[in-house]
């Protein structure tokens, strides 16, 4: 299995997607390639498409899925633009796709990449290399009333207010540069040391991240976008990592389950929308005690699934 990061419940994923011999599958955020290859080895003649923006993990999923190459197809490429990339290989249904959201354990462990706030680093956090918009430059540019917004939104971080304000005096006196940069002005909010203050950095960082990479935005119109193009009886699997994807999965899942309601003014012809999904999850699965164990990155992994109907 890939040393670039480590499939979260993999054989979970594998036993929904259920992949069919012949079946076209969409690895939409495949990484270095750990969960594409454990669907390849469980049912090797499917055809798969790899979706990822970040050109280092296609690199290290090409040789991951070597022995497979002559059907995988890997596309750099956001998620967002699902539909468009398959449209241009005159792809119209798909079997089955999985999201595996989140940054990767290697992205995390790469220094430079300054997703880590354990890792002094320049702040950098772009999943695509070659977007404009750093940590760096939203740090030092965003008023204090738009820093505490990104905190309070995405981070739902309680000392937003605080934090951003002080960001805002410290930048005055010197640019923000590094995560240590970063760290200090926490830890002079949140404090140092408790359990307290790690879960300020970690809401603050994820709050950074999600802004940046512009990630709840396009995470539902892209799930949305799979939905439609899943065949009948294909299945839709996705791995969240924090309480706003997992929300926002849940409610497309659900809206997709019942169905569009008819406006209240044209009641009176009765609802006859169907709902495209049939629910595989009630409730999200979580990964079990010895996963956990071995990959701590699997934690706070919720697992929701779909079938379309």
């Amino acid at each position: 299995m890939s040393k670039y990061h480590t499939p979260v419940m993999l054989q979970q994923c594998i036993n929904f997607i259920a992949p069919k011999p012949g079946g076209i599958y969409v690895d939409a955020t495949i990484g270095g390639g750990g969960h594409s290859l454990g669907l390849l080895q469980s049912c090797p003649d499917i055809h798969l498409i790899g979706f990822d923006q970040d050109a280092e993990a296609l690199q290290e999923a090409q040789q991951t899925l070597f022995p497979y190459q002559d059907r995988v197809e890997l596309i750099q490429a956001n998620f967002s633009r699902l539909r468009t990339e398959l449209a241009f290989r005159q792809i119209k249904t798909i079997n089955g796709i999985l999201f595996d959201l989140g940054v990767s354990s290697h992205q995390l462990e790469t220094t430079e990449r300054g997703f880590s706030f354990e890792l002094d680093a320049p702040l950098d956090m772009r999943m695509d290399q070659d977007s404009e918009l750093t940590a760096e430059t939203v740090l030092n540019e965003l008023s204090q009333r738009e820093l505490t917004k990104i905190f309070r939104d995405y981070g739902e971080e309680l000392n937003a207010s605080r934090i951003a304000t002080k960001i805002v005096r410290v930048r005055e006196k010197h640019p923000l540069k590094t995560t240590g940069d970063l760290v200090k002005v926490i830890e002079s909010v949140a404090g140092k040391g408790t359990k307290a203050s790690l879960k300020t950095k970690v809401r603050i960082f994820q709050a950074l991240r999600i802004y940046i990479n512009n990630e709840l935005e396009i995470l539902e119109q892209a799930l949305k976008d799979a939905i439609n193009i899943l065949q009948p009886g294909g299945r839709i699997v996705v791995l969240s990592y924090h309480s706003l994807e997992d929300r926002i999965v849940k409610n497309v899942f659900r809206t997709a389950a019942e169905g569009e309601k008819m406006p209240s003014e044209l009641s009176y012809l009765g609802n006859n929308n169907k709902g495209k999904l049939q629910l595989l999850t009630r409730k999200p699965l979580l990964a079990e005690a010895e996963e956990i164990k071995n990959n701590p990155h699997s934690r706070s992994a919720k697992l929701r699934a779909a079938e379309k109907i």
